[in-house]
């Protein structure tokens, strides 16, 4: 019960003090009034007590100074008792003259009560001074009203003190304190996030339709509020402006960085290019010059070479003619072999001429066509099949059926063909006894605008002397078994000026071999980056 009284004192502290204030200065004007009025009732009674001890210098002095003179006693009696029924009279006596003395008769009363207001008549009958009277009033009862008017007064204005505080109280409470008390809590609760809420004050009949101080403050708080507001809504849209004038910058600087990176890189990349293309047209002019003087050695060559196989043709068979008439003679049997070499090293120079013409090969020689891949790779694996069978080798193609390019036939079965040969050839020993099951993997997908091709071997790899320039002419692993030493140089001729590509070799000793080829799916188009290798 003490918690809630002191919480709503708390919550309506104006209101306490506002009580105490009208109840202070209610209850002072109360004492002062009633004061006011105690004095002025004294002061009546006491002009009344001197009235009524006035007249009865009127009404008595004449009766009694008779009565005196004659020792009229029963006359004196009456006359003072009558004296003592006058307000507040509290004693009365009357003293005769005799012979200049005065001696006491008669009184009333008590002599020693205190009497406030006293006054003495002189007795004169006939000119002659017979007697004095001496009457005094007494306060007391006057007193005694005045104490119980002062109650009775105060307590009526305590009463109505406090109804009329009471009353100013509602009626403060309902006009002022209630209407502050909602503008402290408006106020309190008022807060950068909800500055759109409007304040208005309660209506009510005490308050009426007129405006008022209240409605002014409230008016004023508004109007703060709505500065307060648009202030507020000004400064959030200069911060968006400066916000979006930052990343406008922020994009600017990063778009101008990245179209100078662009510019740069491109610059680079075109002076590679024309480092590039410089050094292509250098070394295709080198290459024409010595295409055409291959070609022309070839030709040269090739004749000749083509006739002597002819004659050695012609030779064994008119040995094998010559040896069945005369059996058992030696002689043609020499001459037999002498012409299977001659014949063998022939055929070999024919090889060699062949491969001098893949070498100087010119594209305005050679016509493109539609070519589907994977058919060309299994026309390939038909080829093969024998070698591939007898060396226990499997040849494993991963490649789309409908994988479709423009380019060149004949040059793409050299390509394919040579890898596989050198792979036959040199990767795979011819005893293959005890060793892992051989495998030749060619894998072809298309990205973007290039065909990659990754070509592998799990074969005894190549020699780390010659990896390096694997790709030079006449450069052979295994001479011995009937290499030119040409056949990974014509591949690289072939990738790097008919089809424009990339073409590049990785390889440990022991565990097989990867060509990794990447080539534009247009020939005409700007050769294949080094540095764009998605393997």
């Amino acid at each position: 019960m003490l918690k809630q009284y002191l919480k709503h004192r708390q919550d309506n502290l104006l209101s306490y003090r506002l009580l105490v204030y009208i109840l202070l200065c209610s209850t002072l004007l109360a004492i002062l009034s009633t004061t006011i009025q105690l004095f002025w009732d004294y002061k009546k009674d006491v002009d009344n007590i001197q009235q009524g001890i006035d007249s009865i210098e009127v009404g008595y002095l004449d009766s009694l100074a008779s009565s005196l003179w004659k020792l009229d006693k029963e006359q004196i009696s009456i006359q003072l008792d009558g004296i003592m029924k006058l307000p507040d009279i509290g004693f009365a006596s009357i003293t005769e003259i005799v012979a200049d003395r005065e001696e006491s008769v008669f009184y009333r009363g008590d002599r020693e009560i205190e009497l406030p207001i006293q006054r003495n008549f002189e007795l004169h009958y006939r000119d002659t001074l017979v007697g004095r009277l001496q009457v005094g009033a007494t306060l007391e009862n006057v007193y005694q009203r005045l104490l119980e008017k002062f109650f009775i007064i105060l307590g009526s204005q305590a009463v109505k003190t406090f109804l009329v505080s009471i009353c100013i109280l509602l009626i403060v409470h309902y006009l002022v304190v209630k209407q502050l008390n909602s503008l402290a809590l408006y106020t309190r609760r008022l807060g950068l996030d909800n500055l759109d809420e409007k304040f208005e004050l309660e209506k009510n009949l005490l308050r009426g339709e007129a405006p008022d101080a209240l409605d002014q403050l409230s008016d004023t708080l508004d109007q703060m509020r709505g500065n307060i507001s648009k202030q507020l809504n000004e400064k959030k849209k200069a911060q968006r402006a400066l916000e979006q004038l930052n990343q406008e910058l922020e994009q600017r600087v990063k778009y101008r960085t990245a179209t100078l990176k662009h510019t740069n890189d491109r610059l680079s990349e075109t002076i590679d290019e024309l480092t590039q293309t410089k050094d292509r047209l250098v070394e295709t002019e080198k290459m024409a010059a010595l295409g055409k003087l291959v070609s022309g050695i070839a030709y040269e060559i090739d004749k000749p070479v083509t006739e002597g196989l002819k004659h050695t043709e012609q030779v064994e068979a008119l040995i094998s003619e010559h040896s069945s008439e005369d059996n058992g003679d030696s002689t043609w049997l020499d001459l037999n072999q002498q012409n299977h070499q001659i014949q063998n090293q022939l055929q070999k120079m024919s090889d060699l001429v062949s491969v001098f013409r893949l070498i100087s090969i010119d594209p305005q020689s050679v016509t493109k066509r539609h070519i589907n891949l994977r058919k060309l790779l299994e026309q390939i694996e038909q080829q093969f099949s024998e070698r591939l069978k007898s060396q226990q080798i499997r040849l494993q193609l991963v490649c789309s059926p409908s994988l479709e390019i423009i380019s060149y036939s004949d040059s793409w079965k050299q390509v394919f063909t040579q890898l596989i040969d050198n792979s036959l050839r040199h990767g795979f020993s011819t005893d293959r006894s005890g060793a892992t099951a051989g495998e030749i993997r060619i894998e072809l997908q298309r990205h973007s605008d290039e065909l990659q091709i990754l070509y592998t071997d799990n074969g005894v790899g190549i020699p780390e002397p010659i990896l390096p320039k694997l790709f030079e002419p006449f450069v052979a692993s295994k001479s011995e078994r009937g290499g030119s030493g040409l056949g990974t140089h014509v591949i690289y001729r072939l990738i790097s000026d008919l089809f424009r590509g990339k073409i590049r070799c990785q390889s440990t000793r022991g565990k097989g071999v990867e060509f990794k080829i990447r080539v534009p799916l247009n020939p005409t188009s700007q050769p294949v980056r080094s540095d764009s290798d998605q393997w």
